[in-house]
């Protein structure tokens, strides 16, 4: 059964948004690899470092992986270590991942609303970065968002956990 299918009839609307925020991780990723690329070229043979490189590498990366572990863990296709599963055995494992779900939701809400706070906070007073001067606010609005996503997609596993029961759950 797809991800989609699992979460219901808004599952393809919310699996395109998911999907649509991995992939501008993608594309800031590839950016970054374009920009590492570049830099060290003019770094070792021109002589010419690229100023302010490191800074958007930063942001980059912070970016990419908020942007792209919604979808990631949508899909199932994060790292997961299951030690215990064959001990628990079939209800073991749907109320640990209920109970680890329901952490994460309310962890990931807390740091929402630090990252929405630290975000307003780095707009209002215009934080920027020390070489080039990014707006800062430009990730923390990328943290909260990945953030944000993230702990929808655990409300709507969580969802589709209980709906379909313990039964040959995996």
């Amino acid at each position: 059964m797809s991800a989609s299918e699992q979460l219901g009839a808004q599952g393809g609307t919310l699996e395109r948004v998911f999907r649509f925020a991995a992939l501008l991780g993608g594309i800031v990723l590839f950016a970054i690899m374009i920009l590492v690329s570049v830099a060290v070229f003019f770094r070792y043979v021109l002589n010419q470092p690229i100023l302010g490189n490191q800074e958007l590498v930063e942001i980059g990366m912070a970016v990419v992986v908020m942007l792209a572990m919604p979808y990631t863990s949508l899909k199932g296709q994060h790292i997961r270590v299951d030690i215990f599963d064959d001990m628990l055995g079939d209800v073991g494992r749907f109320f640990c991942d209920l109970v680890s779900r329901s952490i994460g939701v309310f962890v990931l809400y807390l740091l929402v609303q630090k990252a929405w706070d630290k975000a307003l906070d780095a707009y209002e007073y215009e934080d920027v970065t020390n070489m080039i001067e990014i707006p800062v606010w430009i990730a923390y609005g990328a943290i909260t968002a990945g953030m944000g996503l993230f702990a929808c997609v655990l409300v709507l596993k969580i969802i589709s956990q209980i709906r379909h029961g313990v039964r040959g759950y995996e």
